[in-house]
């Protein structure tokens, strides 16, 4: 009997390209009973006999030719029997053989009318079942399987024997899995698996491929069992058993047995007879592993087979193990693994793009520097044609990073805005906004900040870096001059628990603030805050808010609390702080009337190079109060800061008169005369004019100019000076008188003082006395140089002459 040929392995191999070809056996047909010409003579008998010898010397021909010649003598023979005896007793072989020909001699669409034709009009006849498996295979082969399926039913409901029945049944179950209709492709794999007929052949590959749907469908009790049977069976053929072993091992992976998981893959990659699923398996087991993150246990998998996949499950492989490798860290090795997935793909492949994307995220891990380089070439293999997937957005992201942090602000900028947010993971969405505000901030755009720290805040707001986004925020506020703002979001950084930087950052920012904005209370609370909140700080830190808290407590007229910290600014932070607080502690003590510690700042400000910062009236109140302290250098000292040497008119009289008694008083003569001349040239009350003069002849005395100090003590005379200055151009005069040799007129000197002066003046009436004495003595009038002696002595107890 003739037989339709179909290979069902074919059909069987899921992963095949899934088309059947007429190879295997279609169900047999019935043989057609002999009959006896001499008991019932039948011509339609005749003529259909006639047309099987036909088929049949057809099929034995060798040449192809004459084979296909046979086959269409047979058409002939068969289609005109079928028009003569329509309704013949073998009009249903008839039409079955006619479309065998048909087949046979190529003429595909005709035979498959005839098989139609058989169906149509025999749909319970002995030809149907194998009508409707040429048709099914037909439609399977062409990819048409929600045709192919139902055929495959009509088969099963039409078969003569079990077997047939059991294959159609599958076929029907497969069909409707390619086609995507999983309930209905798992109910015919448990038809398969329930038929209580045996042998049953299509059993194993029923449960392997029922296992593989409920596997899918997350029904993992269900099918570990079916796939366990598979593995287990004795009749299962490699085939079989290696896939069912693989699919049993994830399942058991999944479901966290990886004892059980490690036993099904380890068959598969250790059994004879299944070396072909060893890769499989070998992937299987580093997936395993992989998703267990025992990525240590991937490299050790991955390096116990020397045996390779093909195509994309090597690739497959290959990624396993170089993903492996950069959890391990282990990035030099993981860029070797992905370049030979590049290598064995196309570039256009999915695994290629994964593969050349993970190469550039290793090297983006290892050195930064040429990244952006690296980023270019592999966004001119793969922009165009992906342009929105997020390893684009991704790469782009990792060339802006490195932008930034190689302080290019301005290029990154541009490679930020050419990125999709929307397209990014979460997690590299938020460094995407977190460093493209930096960016922004970088680059003088601090709107932009603003709406890139807006996002992360509001879209990552448990984010370990949303204080500093705060924070961020906050100075993009203030350099967009939204003080406000930016006040706003200082306050709430501290108010988070949040760490103590961004608290102190928040405090000294927010301060700074408040100082530009004229809100001096609002700022010293602030710093006072800082200090007492964080008295751990760094110095630099407490210098600096110790400083601004003394500036904005003096500017409010709060001075005296503002002494201890500006001398607390300059102890912390000499360097940065010193002569700003040196001289805030000037003024502040010049206003609380300290005449000492104005002094000691005026000659800490004169030694630090600072003294330009002073005011001129506080360093003359300075030289005024070492003066009346007899401080004369020091006096003398602070003068020189607010004379003018080279315009000495533009100096008030008074500076040029006190610097030159407090030089004339510090014995320094010499430079005291420009000083008193200066005075001079510009008095004209004559009250000063014979004190300056008096000042004038001290010098030229102190200088031994006798015959100039005295044209000056003459010149001074004149003036008729009253008081203490006649009095001291005498004494002066009688100085002059002794150093020339005449003791009697300098006698006449001393004696119109010391009669003149009051016996309460104890610092000169002493002194005149004493010179008086020493003239007479030297005139040789011992007598009266002794009356005055005891004179002095009585009334001036523990008076000493000068020098003794």
């Amino acid at each position: 009997m003739l037989r339709a040929v179909v290979n069902i392995r074919t059909v069987l191999c899921l992963i095949a390209a899934g088309t059947v070809q007429a190879q295997e056996p279609a169900p047999q047909p019935p043989r057609a009973e002999p009959v006896d010409p001499s008991l019932n003579a039948d011509p339609g008998e005749d003529f259909y006999q006639h047309g099987r010898n036909l088929y049949e010397a057809a099929k034995r021909a060798t040449d192809l030719d004459q084979r296909v010649a046979g086959f269409e003598r047979a058409i002939d023979v068969f289609s005109r029997y079928l028009n003569q005896f329509p309704n013949h007793a073998n009009a249903e072989a008839a039409q079955w053989y006619l479309g065998e020909s048909y087949f046979k001699a190529g003429r595909i669409e005709d035979a498959k009318r005839c098989y139609n034709n058989v169906l149509r009009n025999f749909p319970k006849g002995k030809y149907a079942s194998a009508a409707a498996f040429m048709l099914a295979v037909d439609h399977f082969n062409n990819r048409q399987y929600a045709l192919a399926a139902p055929l495959f039913e009509k088969m099963a409901a039409a078969a003569q024997s079990p077997a047939d029945r059991q294959r159609a049944l599958f076929h029907a179950g497969f069909s409707y899995e390619l086609h995507g209709r999983t309930r209905e492709a798992m109910d015919y794999y448990r038809k398969v698996i329930d038929d209580p007929d045996k042998p049953n052949l299509f059993i194993e590959k029923s449960q392997l491929y029922l296992g593989r749907l409920l596997s899918r469908a997350e029904k993992l009790d269900e099918a570990l069992p079916l796939l366990d049977k598979v593995v287990m069976s004795r009749t299962a053929t490699p085939d079989l058993r290696g896939p069912a072993a693989i699919e049993a091992g994830a399942i058991a992976a999944k479901q966290g047995n990886a004892e059980l998981s490690d036993k099904y893959l380890r068959m598969a990659l250790d059994t004879p007879g299944l070396e072909k699923f060893r890769p499989d398996a070998q992937i299987a087991l580093m997936k395993t592993r992989f998703d267990r993150k025992a990525y240590a246990d991937v490299i050790q998998v991955y390096r116990q087979s020397a045996e390779k996949a093909q195509g994309e499950q090597e690739a497959l492989r290959l990624m396993l193990a170089g993903r492996s490798y950069m959890e391990l860290d282990k990035n030099v090795e993981a860029l070797e693994v992905f370049r030979e997935v590049e290598k064995m793909m196309l570039p256009n492949n999915s695994f290629a793009f994964e593969a050349n994307y993970l190469r550039l995220l290793c090297f983006f891990r290892i050195e930064g520097h040429h990244v952006p380089e690296q980023v270019d070439a592999f966004l001119q293999l793969y922009q165009k044609n992906r342009p929105r997937d997020p390893k684009i957005h991704s790469a782009l992201l990792m060339k802006a990073e490195t932008l930034l942090s190689d302080k290019k602000a301005a290029d990154a900028a541009k490679v930020y805005n050419e990125i999709d947010g929307s397209l990014l993971s979460t997690e590299n969405r938020k460094g995407y906004l977190y460093n493209r505000a930096r960016c922004q901030l970088l680059s003088e755009d601090p709107q932009g900040a603003v709406r890139s720290l807006s996002d992360f805040i509001t879209s990552f707001p448990d984010d370990k870096r949303a204080g500093s986004a705060l924070l961020l925020r906050a100075g993009a506020y203030r350099d967009a001059g939204e003080p406000n703002k930016a006040l706003a979001d200082y306050d709430k950084v501290r108010g988070q628990q949040t760490d103590d930087e961004s608290r102190m950052l928040a405090l000294i920012e927010s301060a700074d603030i408040c100082k530009q904005e004229g809100k001096l209370d609002d700022m010293i609370t602030r710093y006072r805050a800082f200090l007492e909140t964080f008295p751990k700080a760094a110095d630099t830190r407490k210098a600096k808010a110790n400083y601004w808290l003394a500036w904005g407590l003096v500017k409010t007229e709060r001075v005296k609390d503002a002494v201890p910290y500006a001398e607390a600014a300059r102890k912390l932070d000499s360097k940065t702080y010193g002569k700003n607080a040196g001289t805030l502690l000037a003024l502040a003590h010049w206003s609380l009337q300290n005449p000492e510690a104005v002094c000691a700042e005026v000659d800490r400000a004169i030694e630090e190079q600072n003294v330009v910062s002073l005011p001129d009236q506080l360093i003359s109140w300075a030289a005024m109060q070492a003066f009346s302290s007899n401080r004369f250098e020091q006096a003398a000292r602070f003068y020189d800061l607010v004379a003018d040497q080279d315009d000495p008119r533009t100096t008030p009289k008074e500076i040029w008169r006190n610097f030159g008694k407090a030089l004339l008083a510090a014995h320094k003569a010499e430079a005291a005369l420009p000083a008193i001349n200066n005075a001079l040239e510009v008095e004209e009350n004559p009250s000063w004019k014979t004190d300056g003069l008096l000042d004038k002849a001290k010098a030229l005395f102190a200088l031994n100019k006798l015959d100039d100090a005295l044209q000056v003590v003459e010149e001074c005379q004149l003036l008729r000076p009253e008081g203490r200055v006649n009095a001291g151009i005498r004494i002066t005069k009688g100085d002059i008188l002794m150093k020339k040799n005449d003791p009697a007129a300098a006698v006449n000197e001393y004696v119109a003082v010391a009669v003149f002066l009051s016996d309460d003046d104890r610092q000169l009436k002493p002194e005149v006395l004493w010179k008086l004495e020493e003239a007479l003595k030297k005139k040789g009038d011992a007598a009266d140089a002794e009356k005055y002696r005891l004179e002095r002595e009585k009334k001036y107890p523990g008076w000493n002459p000068p020098g003794k």
